[in-house]
């Protein structure tokens, strides 16, 4: 026979269990996974001094994704649909363009201050939208027998059906470059065209330059023995003038309302622009030497990932004979518009010096951070 107590019991769980039902299927409570997984990777080498001590590098802020597989193309109502049509050689063409609303917004919020315009070309996470378009113009090409230099042509008559729009009236500012993914949503002006139309060839291995003009910005189509007019010399290589603007139709002939006055040139290159804050905190000693600490955070703020990123760090004694070896620790990637936190802990004799720390890698200048001195005598 079932007690007072556990049929009372027996009541309360069911009335729990049923208020938890309701509340689940009510959608008032639910489990919303984590938009970024972070994982933390420890390196460790040799002491700079001592065999058998450890420098350690601490690097936990970079996540585990690609880098293209942030933006997914996703539900209905989620996607920019555009279909673009133009003509060239007597052909017509028609392309469809979709980009991910959180993609276009992403780039929304980026800054829009860079003046090295080539890099609102390069940027690393409008590359799939990017691709698709240029693997059209591929095919594109393949299937009429065009030269390299009729598929430029091709992009440039695709980029001039881009809905031409000023500055002043869209963003309510005279300058602002837009990255391939936003003239794609809400059209631009010659900057903005000249920098699509360089994303796009720059997929293609197809070399050119950016050309910065009072007012003005336009391609630059490398020398290939088929083109005449006004050109241009790069590192060496000669480039011809080929406008992206309404009525810029003829290659190396730039159009009476337009101010020739150049300004700069820009190769269509992806540049990660890495910085680095790095502070220095003493954290033990012995009778023969002192060990520090350094932290801080490297940042890439540039166009594209940084590649094969390691730090060197370089101790200088100043008053002795002494002589520690450059320490090489290699890190990892560092992403677009991501930073990595690192702990560097070293050990240094009882002298006078000066620590410096190198961030190097594969695809970007070194950048020199510090020194941190140290004045500890022989003490």
């Amino acid at each position: 026979m079932i007690s007072k107590q556990t049929l009372l019991n027996l009541l309360k769980y069911f009335i729990f269990m049923t208020v938890c039902i309701v509340i689940v299927s009510a959608g008032l409570f639910h489990f919303v996974p984590p938009e970024d997984v972070k994982k933390t990777v420890v390196y460790a080498a040799r002491d700079l001094m001592t065999p058998g001590g450890d420098i350690v590098i601490v690097y936990p802020s970079l996540s585990d994704w690609s880098g293209l597989e942030r933006f997914k193309l996703s539900d209905e109502g989620e996607t920019y649909n555009v279909v673009y049509t133009w003509s060239y050689d007597t052909q017509s063409y028609s392309q469809s363009v979709e980009i991910p609303r959180e993609m276009f917004e992403y780039y929304q919020n980026k800054s829009h201050d860079r003046r090295d315009y080539a890099q609102y070309a390069v940027s690393e996470y409008d590359r799939d939208v990017v691709l698709k378009l240029a693997e059209s113009f591929r095919a594109h090409g393949q299937k009429y027998r065009y030269s390299e230099d009729e598929i430029a042509l091709n992009i440039i008559s695709f980029v001039h059906t881009i809905p031409y729009t000023y500055d002043s009236e869209t963003k309510g500012v005279l300058e602002y470059p837009r990255y391939p993914a936003e003239t794609l949503v809400e059209g631009g002006d010659c900057e903005d065209r000249a920098i699509l139309a360089a994303a796009i060839l720059y997929e293609l291995d197809i070399d050119c330059i950016l050309i910065h003009m009072k007012d003005h910005m336009a391609l630059g189509l490398k020398d290939n023995g088929n083109f005449t007019g006004q050109s241009y010399v790069y590192n060496g290589t000669v480039y011809y003038y080929a406008g992206v603007t309404d009525g810029e139709t003829t290659v190396g002939i730039i159009s009476e309302d337009i101010n020739p006055e150049l300004i700069a040139i820009f190769p269509v290159v992806q540049s990660p622009v890495l910085s680095a804050k790095i502070n220095q905190y003493m954290i033990g000693f012995d009778d023969d030497s002192y060990k520090y600490v350094l932290q801080g955070t490297v940042q890439n703020a540039g166009a594209g990932h940084g590649q094969n990123v390691s730090i060197r760090v370089v101790t200088e004694i100043t008053n002795s004979a002494d002589t520690v070896p450059d320490q090489l620790i290699s890190i990892a990637s560092i992403p677009e518009d991501y930073s990595a936190d690192i702990e560097v802990t070293i050990k240094v004799p009882r002298a006078n010096g000066i620590i410096t720390i190198f961030i190097e890698g594969e695809n970007f200048e070194p950048i020199e951070v510090g020194g941190f001195y140290f004045n500890l005598g022989n003490r």
